[in-house]
């Protein structure tokens, strides 16, 4: 029988246990500061009816969706994001859900697009979004967030905001026609992708003149006082008003208001964010917005919404190249150690005591040399390795070997989980 090779798809990947405990251990972060503000955890489908999908996030959004007919004829299509799937959840429930409604939502999403490094196919997102509101106290708390979810991972950041509202009236006054005005704004969104020159060729085959002088007049000033008197002419109310809220929130030192920023989704309608590391170039690691007509697409009430999506899979390897991975431990903290069937019975008494007093233990299940079974602690990262042979039974001692170190220590076996637990404590 031919064995089957196995592959996995481009743009997909494997996780190895110390993988997924890195993966883990930010996710766990990221989560406690989702829900130190109060955000609470849902979850939606991943095969979606294709209309719920399709037709929300432009042209080259629905040339990147993952769609498809199952066997039953139906179009089906896998979530590009998590905002669209996460407003007709809401369409769907928000007569039970408390107004404003704050949601966090982690999970897989999907994208056709050619794989590169910090960009998959198959990758998660980590969502907050607040719905229900349109007082910009909401739109300064989802930076607040942002800030203090960086801060938890040790990343050095700033946070480019503008307003579509702002854009779409510097356009309409550089008299780019109504029906180009989402056209201009994606070409924009991609200037860091495909440079500025590039990005001056698409904007006249669309048919905009003078693409050098618009693009020269989004292009920030040295600092955010100096841009916005540059924009004067214009209603900057809303940013005015958002960076003194974020004052408040005492993060405006870490924002910068960016005119050129664009947000290439047709959703979006007010303030928008996007953020980038100061310590690598891995491009934008976080970015949203606030979107006033989306729930629309779903119901005939009014729900104006703001959020932002955390890219997961670009944090991951930001903080692999930042080096913050020195140090993790997989799940098991202590093994046990078997040398011979007669010490069995014991062995697993010692193994039942260290589950049930809670830590995180294993035991090595076939008789074998200490040397092997050293390696295979060593293999999973484990710290503590308890050795009871003959001569540790006749005193009823148990003797700890510490792995970073190589040192030993004998104790009494009836303080075996007592010093365990006490070590934990003491780093925590």
């Amino acid at each position: 029988m031919n064995k089957i090779e196995p592959k996995i798809l481009k743009g997909t990947r494997d996780f190895t246990p110390l993988e997924m405990a890195k993966r883990n251990l930010v996710m766990d972060k990221i989560r406690k500061v989702f829900e130190r503000f109060g955000y609470d955890a849902i979850e939606t489908p991943i095969i979606c009816p294709a209309d719920t999908i399709l037709g929300k996030y432009g042209d080259e959004g629905d040339r990147l969706t993952y769609n498809f007919d199952d066997a039953g004829g139906r179009r089906l299509a896998l979530p590009f994001d998590l905002t669209v799937p996460f407003a007709r959840f809401f369409a769907a429930n928000y007569r039970d859900l408390p107004l404003p409604f704050k949601r966090y939502q982690i999970q897989r999403v999907w994208r056709a697009e050619k794989p590169q490094k910090g960009r998959l196919r198959e990758f998660y997102q980590c969502d907050i979004d607040i719905i229900g509101t349109k007082n910009l106290i909401a739109d300064a708390e989802i930076a607040k967030v942002i800030v203090q979810v960086f801060k938890e991972l040790g990343i050095n950041f700033t946070i480019k905001v503008n307003s579509r509202r702002l854009m779409n009236a510097v356009l309409k006054d550089l008299n780019i026609p109504k029906d180009k005005i989402t056209g201009v704004i994606r070409i924009i969104d991609k200037i860091l992708k495909i440079g500025e020159q590039a990005a001056i060729k698409e904007l006249e085959t669309l048919g905009i003149n003078t693409p050098e002088k618009m693009l020269s007049l989004l292009k920030p000033e040295q600092n955010t006082k100096a841009t916005l008197e540059k924009f004067s002419k214009y209603d900057t109310e809303e940013i005015k008003n958002f960076l003194d809220i974020c004052k408040n929130f005492e993060i405006k030192e870490y924002l910068e208001f960016d005119p050129s920023l664009a947000r290439g989704l047709d959703y979006y309608t007010g303030i928008i964010y996007e953020v980038v590391s100061k310590d690598c170039d891995f491009g934008t690691i976080c970015a949203g917005g606030r979107y006033d007509d989306l729930c629309g697409l779903f119901c005939n009430e009014d729900f104006s919404g703001v959020g932002v999506a955390f890219g997961f899979e670009r944090i991951m390897l930001l903080l692999e190249q930042l080096g913050a991975f020195k140090d993790i431990q997989l799940n098991s903290k202590v093994l046990v150690t078997f040398f011979d069937e007669e010490s069995k019975a014991d062995l697993l008494n010692i193994y039942s005591n260290l589950i049930e007093a809670g830590i995180n233990s294993e035991i090595y299940y076939e008789p074998a040399k200490l040397g092997k079974q050293i390696k295979y602690a060593d293999k999973k990262r484990i710290p503590f390795v308890i050795i009871r042979g003959s001569e540790e039974r006749e005193k009823d001692e148990v003797t700890i070997k510490f792995m970073s170190s190589g040192k030993q220590k004998s104790i009494p076996r009836s303080q075996l989980t007592t010093y365990l637990l006490n070590y934990y404590e003491s780093k925590e």
